[in-house]
């Protein structure tokens, strides 16, 4: 509620300064570049129009996703919606903390949220995930799990919510 915003660490590395939506100046509250995660925290009051849900539990394997990002670099103004699958719950090496998507993505994409079909945030699309000299198929995306993300804010002090997958309530963590 107070304008936290999750994103990939790669996003903000070598920045002397970090600007939400061009206007609210924003300080780096944590940053995990081994997971590609960063949080930021504005400087200012920041009154967002609405804050992501994360869903509680494990997600079912085979589920439908969906990852809002700008695929483009912000041509359209606003981010696309890109449509997959939950592949598995780990890394291709057992990795926890990782989710392992079917789908087809942008580098516009990365640090957009992965929601499931009940519009629950599951993760956080990742823009790298090691692979050593491996190159990976098309199709293959990565995110870092809602468990690890709420696990960075619980760490900086910041208030989530969660929704129960079995009775579809928000439930404060």
């Amino acid at each position: 509620g107070a304008g936290t915003v999750v994103t990939t660490a790669a996003a903000i590395e070598g920045c002397g300064e970090v600007v939400l939506d061009e206007t609210h100046v924003a300080e780096v509250a944590m940053t995990d570049p081994d997971l590609g995660l960063a949080v930021l925290r504005p400087a200012g009051a920041v009154s967002p129009v609405g804050v992501a849900r994360f869903r509680e539990g494990i997600p079912r394997l085979q589920s439908d996703v969906a990852i809002a990002g700008f695929s483009y670099g912000g041509v359209l103004g606003a981010p696309s919606v890109t449509f997959g699958t939950l592949s598995d719950i780990s890394g291709l090496q057992g990795e926890n903390g990782i989710n392992r998507l079917d789908v087809s993505v942008r580098e516009g994409d990365a640090g957009g949220p992965v929601f499931d079909s009940g519009g629950a945030v599951i993760g956080m699309l990742a823009d790298h995930v090691a692979t050593g000299d491996r190159a990976l198929p098309d199709g293959v995306g990565f995110s870092v799990t809602a468990e690890t993300i709420l696990t960075a804010l619980d760490g900086v002090g910041v208030t989530t919510q969660a929704i129960c997958p079995a009775c579809q309530r928000s439930i404060q963590i």
